[in-house]
């Protein structure tokens, strides 16, 4: 099947490391939702499939209006995902939540862009991973302060865990601003697992694959406890706890 462009950041540049469009060859899945003005709204968006999977969501926020978006991606086959949100009205937030795990010979690649249009939007985008095996991820992270958002903050945080040294990471944090008095701040936390914590918790009785579980379960958390479906959230659990076994 050829490939198609499912997003891509919204500035033309990093080409030589490759990693400006997201692409894909499985079939693109979208989805389409609007938060109307003063609503609030929580989206949740797993991925536990086996085979590979590609999809498109873009939602538009109106004024005064918040949504809050969580992301889980343990499934088993390539997972290629475009996040659009627009906060187009004034006093709009939008809270971005994502984990994922890779493994085997997984291609996992995100493009999530934050657009912020009115004035005083909020935007927060916090996404935490765990590679292992030849896993290869990319990740492309925008804030996109656009003119007219005078007053508008924006935080972005990718932290990464690094299990294995055959592993791929990408990490491309992006902020922009079109605007002033913006308030932006972006970063990436790339590492392996600290020895002293895994020591620690191999004093307490733990195996070495034990304590790393732990601490992947632990990064994780703050993420899955908010899937509200009882079921689904411990059938993340289980499928991450025997995948780091």
């Amino acid at each position: 099947m050829n490939e198609k462009t499912l997003g891509e950041i919204p500035l033309d540049t990093w080409r030589w490391l490759g990693v400006n469009k997201l692409k894909t060859s499985a079939a693109i899945e979208e989805k389409f939702f609007d938060v109307a003005d003063g609503e609030t709204k929580i989206f949740s968006d797993v991925n536990l499939a086996e085979e590979n999977i590609a999809r498109k969501i873009k939602i538009s926020v109106g004024e005064n209006a918040r949504v809050e978006f969580l992301s889980a991606d343990l499934g088993r086959g390539n997972f290629s995902s475009d996040v659009e949100i627009d906060l187009r009205g004034d006093d709009s937030s939008a809270t971005f939540e994502a984990v994922y795990f890779g493994d085997g010979q997984r291609k996992l690649d995100f493009n999530y862009v934050i657009r912020q249009r009115g004035k005083n939007t909020s935007a927060t985008l916090n996404v935490r991973g765990a590679l292992t095996d030849k896993s290869d991820k990319i990740f492309r992270g925008t804030l996109d302060f656009q003119k007219g958002s005078k007053g508008s903050t924006g935080r972005e945080l990718e932290e990464v865990i690094i299990l294995s040294p055959g592993t791929r990471n990408r990490s491309v944090p992006l902020m922009l601003a079109a605007e002033d008095e913006v308030d932006g701040h972006h970063a990436v936390s790339i590492g392996r697992l600290d020895d002293e914590k895994i020591f620690y918790l191999m004093s307490r009785g733990l195996d070495k694959s034990e304590a790393q579980r732990l601490i992947v379960e632990a990064a994780f958390a703050p993420v899955l406890e908010k899937i509200s479906d009882d079921s689904l959230r411990e059938k993340l659990l289980e499928n991450l706890r025997l995948r780091l076994t």
